[in-house]
């Protein structure tokens, strides 16, 4: 659902999510409802701060229960150039100002740091629509395009206050170096790229670009297909576990094998140990069938005609079951599941822990699946153009919040020691 990296914030690149964001909160309020007063919150900056912990630590050698992980950064693209909000993105452009009155928006529009052609365009109120609960404006696209980053920042964070303005409510976020981190391997030419960096503005500390339809027409269609996938690609990872003859196997086969899978997963670690100088192997060989069968593919790529209902909720649940459990559809039995079956963790997580997300208003609206240090296995909405993936807990969390506001919970079936 909707639309958290090094790019941190890379991972607001995905905000496509918020296409689905409606009907997985919807789905996943269920969850919140099922949980008691006594139950345990951790705030997102307390995690982060021990997320950032767990990562220095496993920097400076230091292996936490899960052993020594090697992590690799792949961007993770749909190679079909599709995606799945074209129709918010690509649309005719629109501001619509929400209760807004002609003398304020006049005021304001006085106020903005804009070049006096620029005013008299906007201030021409033969181009407004006055509605009963605000204005609307179709902005010409050469405005859009000479707008300064000042002026862009100042309009769209107006713009950003009512749902009505999608682009501008889920703009694409970058770090600050991240933009150009992002696309200095995407394969546009310099000069396409310059002209996506006139299109951005500064919000929250984050370099942010949204005006994806006014880009269209200057493209080449190949070019295009790449931004997009340059713009949705999900930063996943390849994580490898390394062992060495020193490696306590016995401690790291309790850790990958909770959910009475130790027995399966015993004789590969011995052996790695065994084998001269070590080795080391992909941590999805550890995982249980679902997650290992699912990891970095797409519900369009399966033939099961559930796999495009299968979000977040049913991900997270069927993480330790050898064959899904299609119930996990049905939101009164998720909710009969997590009232007597699952608990709060008081403490740091472990593998298979489930991980809850939670908004101002204590409305469920996201889970995934805790892995190892600060990674996690997640499917990202109800949408066929989001694929299953390892993000760090960071990335994902600020896909759901990006200013920081939310609360975690980390959960763990009673049946899994």
């Amino acid at each position: 659902m909707g639309p958290d990296t090094p790019e941190l914030v890379d991972g607001r690149r995905i905000k496509l999510l918020c296409t689905v964001s409606f009907a997985l909160g919807a789905s996943l309020t269920l969850l919140c409802t099922t949980l008691t007063a006594g139950l345990f919150f951790r705030h997102y900056n307390g995690i982060a701060q021990s997320l950032r912990q767990q990562v220095a630590s496993r920097e400076s050698g230091h292996m936490g229960p899960g052993g020594k992980i090697e992590a690799i950064e792949i961007p993770l693209a749909n190679t079909d150039g599709a995606f799945p909000d074209s129709a918010e993105r690509l649309g005719q452009p629109k501001w619509f100002f929400e209760d807004v009155s002609e003398p304020r928006l006049t005021r304001f529009f006085s106020s903005c740091d804009l070049r006096p052609v620029e005013k008299n365009v906007l201030l021409d109120k033969r181009s407004w629509e006055i509605r009963t609960n605000g204005i609307l404006l179709s902005p010409p696209e050469l405005l859009v395009w000479s707008l300064s980053q000042h002026a862009r920042q100042q309009i769209y964070s107006i713009l950003a206050k009512s749902s009505a303005n999608y682009p501008q409510c889920f703009p694409f976020r970058f770090q600050q170096d991240g933009f150009d981190f992002r696309f200095k391997n995407s394969g546009l030419p310099v000069a396409q790229v310059d002209r996506i960096r006139r299109l951005t503005y500064c919000s929250g500390g984050y370099v942010c670009f949204t005006d994806l339809r006014a880009l269209q027409p200057v493209l080449k269609p190949e070019e295009f297909k790449e931004l997009i996938e340059t713009l949705y690609a999900v930063p996943t990872f390849l994580l490898r576990l390394s062992i060495t003859s020193d490696s306590d196997t016995d401690a790291l086969t309790r850790y990958w094998g909770r959910g009475g899978r130790e027995k399966l997963i015993a004789p590969l670690l011995a052996s790695l140990a065994r084998t001269p100088g070590g080795g080391s192997i992909n941590i999805s060989y550890l995982l249980p069938p679902f997650a290992r069968l699912h990891l970095y593919t797409y519900p369009d790529a399966w033939k099961d005609p559930t796999a495009t209902r299968q979000d977040c909720f049913f991900t997270a649940m069927n993480f330790f079951n050898d064959s899904p459990d299609t119930n996990f559809f049905n939101a009164v039995y998720s909710r009969k599941v997590l009232d007597t079956e699952y608990e709060s963790v008081n403490g740091e997580p472990g593998f298979g822990d489930v991980v809850a997300l939670f908004n101002q208003k204590g409305e469920a609206v996201h889970t995934c699946v805790y892995i190892v240090d600060d990674f996690v296995f997640t499917k990202n909405g109800i949408n066929p153009e989001q694929p299953w993936v390892l993000m760090r807990l960071a990335d994902m969390v600020l896909i759901y919040f990006p200013e920081k506001t939310g609360k975690m919970l980390f959960m763990r079936h009673r049946g899994v020691s």
